[in-house]
């Protein structure tokens, strides 16, 4: 595989990934909810603090005995639980990151523009490119949002340090998966949410390239992520209660999930998405005629 050729494949693939409309039009709309659920809340951490000050002005106690139970922290849209935006931006999360780029190989084949791609470079280098664009376009369309909700929640509200004598605030029991890391660091901890939303929306993106060797419909092939996520999603409660621990990714890839996080259970779902995705698409892209 020649690396010249192949960083020129990637550089196009990513031009087409991020240059596209649909790019565009999933950013705007991620965003737009992110922005909503900042909106949400802002609005409800500035009437907290309202009411507090309030009474403290009434009764002359000039400290707030809860001080740590609305934060940044448990306030920005990776680890909000209240707000119906934040709700929906995890919902519509399996479907947002693939709009962007991953119905590219099946109409490219479709339309036999892959014969002339494949001409020029190779299959390996060809498949390689799209997985890698297809996977940053799905990666970046979910990550943007959360970064800007994060930069607006932290321009109004507070960023109090975690307490664990408030935990029922911030649904991150001592169990969960980086609990250490958000009461001593919650920086790190709102760093490695967003990589794990990434990494997952960039792997699920990706996943849907392995699907267009099985499924011939391109609404199919972009819609059977959304519709697995959300099923197992709907099932999620009667898994917490039989097994103790988030089955959902919707739940666990934000702040609302019912179980415990395992760090073991994200593992694994990362790991077959990303077995499925990049096993299927180069395994299936060298073998497989799909021209």
């Amino acid at each position: 595989m020649d690396k010249q050729i192949l960083q020129n494949c990637i550089k196009t693939e990513l031009r087409k990934a991020l240059g596209n409309y649909l790019f565009f039009l999933s950013l705007a709309i991620a965003s737009g909810i992110a922005i909503w659920s900042a909106i949400q809340n802002i609005s409800a951490a500035t009437a907290y603090y309202s009411f507090i000050a309030s009474l403290q002005a009434g009764s002359g106690i000039m400290k707030n005995p809860e001080y740590a139970s609305v934060t940044l922290f448990n306030s920005w849209i990776g680890q909000d639980y209240t707000s119906v935006a934040t709700t929906l931006f995890f919902t519509l999360l399996p479907i947002l990151c693939v709009l962007p780029y991953s119905w590219s190989f099946f109409s490219e084949r479709k339309s036999g523009y892959i014969r002339q791609i494949v001409s020029r470079s190779n299959r390996k280098t060809y498949f390689l490119s799209k997985y890698i664009a297809t996977f940053s376009a799905g990666a970046l369309v979910i990550l943007i949002p959360m970064l800007i909700n994060f930069m607006l929640v932290s321009s109004f509200v507070p960023a109090i340090s975690p307490n664990r004598n408030y935990d029922i605030y911030y649904n991150v029991p001592s169990a969960n998966m980086g609990a250490e890391l958000f009461y001593s660091h919650p920086y790190l901890f709102v760093l490695m949410r967003m990589v794990i939303a990434g990494l997952y929306s960039g792997l699920i993106a990706a996943f849907v390239i392995g699907l267009s060797f099985f499924v011939k419909n391109r609404f199919a092939i972009l819609l059977i992520p959304f519709i697995a996520f959300l099923t197992l999603n709907y099932f999620s409660e009667s898994l917490v209660v039989k097994f103790g621990v988030e089955l959902s990714p919707i739940n666990f890839l934000g702040g609302t999930s019912l179980g415990i996080v395992s760090a073991s259970v994200v593992a694994l779902f990362a790991l077959g998405l990303f077995v499925f995705s990049f096993g299927v698409t180069m395994l299936q892209g060298v073998r497989s005629d799909v021209f």
